[in-house]
């Protein structure tokens, strides 16, 4: 991207956009507005911000469904790609990552629309390829529930290798393009595609995956990747266990990068932001039923158990079908470890939205910057994904005070290198399935 994956040992940052920010209570706060939710204006201050602060990344999240309840108003979304579109007329360098579902969308739907994208941005658009889990987005498109978690792995694996294999027949504006001839368990194309091929190639390919699945398909084919990362053991484990993949599949370890998210609460002082951190967690906990949220998680009904009293692992049902699987080995795993109460584990689990999932940092700009320094010299991640509990309010901050004190440091860069999204770009070797369902490598 424009921001670009730069040479050298320096972190690499990307912002979650969102509307009010991605703590589950920002919404409420007395400086967020609703009345105008959701407004591509914002997305693109918030852009612009980033692109201040010499971000690589910007990125939008997507769930192709509606979940009613209290916080439903800041569920109201807008198609990625499109409204990535209106971000990129209003910014010139920093990269932009549009989530689409591999189970809900198709192959060469996605081909023409990111080639598309990708022509008018400049060459800044990367993918985060997802493969949606829920029932509920299942009943959306027509089926009764939604694919075994192995074969969603199967059909990710499978729309990626349709779409860029569209991608790199399509025409470079020399030469025509060059058909697909695929036939797979979950796509049959015959064609090829009518937009020129995007400037490096492909846009970049990001993903988030945390199972081993998940793992392997990120080692096989992401340029990035979004990691959560609860303590630092566990943040250094799951860095080397990518790397490792990432070299068996043929691939440079290098050229793939991992940036862990964090959630700072930022305040002049740390009192100040722990007065933040609390409000937010206090306007998401007003009326909520938490036990009923974690009881939804781990697919088993807490409320006859004493809320004081460790969670029931015997009775918990070794294998979780609906809910989130990552979500719920997390907390059975956290609650376990730290001896929470279920009340405890219901409060941690539901408080925050995705903070609950995130490294989380309170303090001042100067103890931000301590924290990011640490965690990264300590071989956690190739850099970071700011995810903003409130918005404009924590990447305001963030660039004004924390991105020039990692900038002294010499932790971060000084200005965009090159031209384009990938000029900073290494040739890469990427993995595919040859006869007989071979690697072979181009």
């Amino acid at each position: 991207m424009s921001g670009g994956f730069g040479p050298g040992p320096l972190m690499h940052l990307s912002l979650n956009l969102s509307e009010f920010g991605r703590h589950s209570g920002a919404w409420r706060h007395p400086l967020s507005d609703v009345g105008d939710a959701p407004s591509v204006d914002r997305y693109v201050q918030f852009a612009r911000t980033a692109e201040e602060g010499l971000f690589d990344l910007v990125f939008v999240a997507d769930t192709p469904v509606h979940t009613p309840g209290r916080t439903s108003v800041t569920g109201t979304r807008l198609d990625p790609l499109e409204l990535l579109a209106a971000v990129a007329a209003e910014t010139s360098r920093v990269g932009m990552v549009a989530t689409v579902s591999t189970s809900y969308n198709d192959p060469v739907d996605v081909a023409r629309r990111g080639a598309s994208l990708d022509r008018l941005s400049g060459g800044r658009l990367a993918i985060n390829y997802v493969a949606s889990t829920g029932d509920g987005i299942a009943r959306n498109f027509g089926l009764d529930a939604q694919l075994p978690h192995d074969q969603r792995y199967v059909r990710s694996n499978e729309f990626l290798e349709v779409v860029t294999g569209l991608w790199a027949g399509a025409s470079d504006g020399t030469a025509p393009a060059a058909a697909v001839d695929h036939a797979g368990p979950h796509f049959t194309v015959r064609g090829a595609l009518d937009v020129l091929r995007p400037a490096g190639g492909r846009p970049l390919v990001v993903q988030a995956g945390s199972s081993a699945e998940g793992r392997d398909l990120a080692a096989r084919w992401a340029d990035a990747i979004y990691a959560g990362g609860s303590s630092l053991p566990r943040a250094q484990e799951y860095y080397q266990d990518i790397k490792t993949r990432t070299a068996a599949y043929g691939r440079d370890p290098n050229g793939i990068k991992i940036l862990l998210g964090i959630m700072p609460f930022i305040g002049s002082t740390a009192a100040e932001a722990q007065r933040l951190h609390d409000d937010l967690d206090a306007y998401h906990l007003e009326g909520a039923d938490v036990i009923g949220h974690l009881s939804a998680l781990l697919e088993h009904d807490l409320r006859a158990y004493d809320p004081e009293g460790p969670l029931p692992f015997a009775d918990l049902p070794d294998v979780v079908v609906s809910s989130s699987v990552s979500m719920s080995t997390l907390f059975k795993r956290l609650a376990r470890e730290e001896g929470w109460s279920i009340a405890e584990t219901a409060r941690r689990s539901y408080v925050g939205g995705l903070g609950n999932m995130q490294w989380v940092v309170t303090g001042t700009p100067r103890d931000v910057a301590d924290e990011m320094q640490r965690w990264f010299e300590a071989g956690t991640a190739d850099g970071f994904a700011i995810v903003a509990p409130i918005l404009p309010q924590t990447i305001d901050v963030f660039v004004a005070e924390v991105v020039p004190e990692l900038r002294r440091r010499g932790l971060v860069r000084s200005a965009y290198e090159g031209a384009g999204v990938r000029d900073t770009r290494r040739p890469r070797r990427v993995a595919r399935r040859g006869p007989a369902g071979r690697l072979v490598t181009a």
